[in-house]
């Protein structure tokens, strides 16, 4: 007789929940119930077995990565896959550079090698010999945004962040493998837009 009272009035608690999957607001009976429907709780089971599989796969590719620039850093001479992996650019970077005349490869055969240290002395340019062609000089790191720290700082995707540079005229400096651009530039769009 004790059991079916306590049953009853354990059944008669209306909790307001969020659902975690729909994100619609609904009555639980439960405090632990996290979905509003047996549907809206199929999908969030798949969503997170799909989200499972989806960081184990990144983990694996990172792993993979890691182990490739293992083997790729004791070389002296790189494939230009190789080397765009080592130093984070693409292909098409490093043969634009080489086409400019900043660095030379080699051919073996069909393969196409550089050498390491070319890539790492162009990328080791130091700050002060990159001026404008008006002959301003660079700032200096110290009071410019790297392209990723202003999207991480305004959460702005590269793309609109490019066509917000490009529209604004705003002068970016490359150095080596960063585009940096001045901090007062940036800072003075996004508090006007944020007003």
């Amino acid at each position: 007789m004790g059991y079916k009272i306590d049953h009853i009035m354990s059944s008669k608690i209306e909790v307001i929940r969020i659902c975690e999957h729909c994100k619609k607001q609904f009555t639980a009976r439960t405090t632990r119930t996290r979905y509003c429907s047996p549907i809206c709780n199929s999908r969030g089971y798949k969503a997170l077995v799909r989200k499972g599989k989806v960081e184990k796969s990144n983990n694996e590719t990172v792993q993979l990565l890691n182990t490739d620039l293992e083997k790729i850093k004791p070389l002296e001479f790189l494939k230009i896959t190789q080397a765009s992996l080592l130093f984070g650019i693409s292909r098409s970077t490093i043969y634009r550079l080489v086409n400019n005349g900043h660095l030379d490869i080699a051919k073996f055969g069909k393969r196409t090698v550089i050498r390491r240290c070319d890539l790492e002395a162009f990328f080791a340019i130091p700050i002060q010999d990159v001026t404008l062609k008006t002959g301003q000089q660079f700032p200096g790191f110290d009071n410019c945004y790297t392209i990723t720290q202003i999207q991480q700082k305004y959460n702005i995707s590269s793309g609109a962040l490019y066509l917000l540079i490009q529209r604004q005229g705003i002068v970016k400096y490359s150095v080596g493998k960063f585009t940096c651009v001045a901090k007062q530039d940036i800072d003075i769009i996004f508090n006007a837009v944020g007003r």
